[in-house]
């Protein structure tokens, strides 16, 4: 698994120390890779709509809580599965709470992992 973030290289490097230390991570501030996966800057009802609260609410009841902003605060996220140089399976953000489920990307990785050599 490899992670892009819109941080510096120094704060990337300190969120994994602190987080994840054996993750696989690149700072891309200027968005080179956000571009070439076509991911979008949000805008209105992307930002702030009740999908984006209903997110907000499911993440808090996980625990998780919101941070400083870091980079483009417009810029949607994505998640991709890659092998190969091919990309496999994507999901573009519609709004700045949706992620798809960590299933959905496993099951996506796997049908590539069957097809290997």
């Amino acid at each position: 698994m490899l992670y892009v973030t819109l941080g510096s290289p120094e704060s990337t490097r300190a969120f994994f120390a602190r987080f994840d230390p054996d993750a696989r991570a690149v700072a891309d501030p200027e968005q080179v890779l956000y571009t070439a996966f076509g991911l979008q800057r949000g805008s209105g009802t992307q930002l702030v709509s009740a999908a984006v609260f209903t997110a907000g609410l499911r993440a808090l009841s996980k625990g998780n809580l919101v941070g400083l902003p870091v980079g483009d605060v417009l810029q949607l996220s994505g998640e991709f599965v890659v092998a190969d140089g091919v990309l496999l399976w994507a999901h573009r953000a519609e709004h700045t709470g949706d992620h798809p489920s960590l299933d959905d990307v496993a099951r996506a990785a796997r049908l590539w992992d069957t097809r290997a050599p």
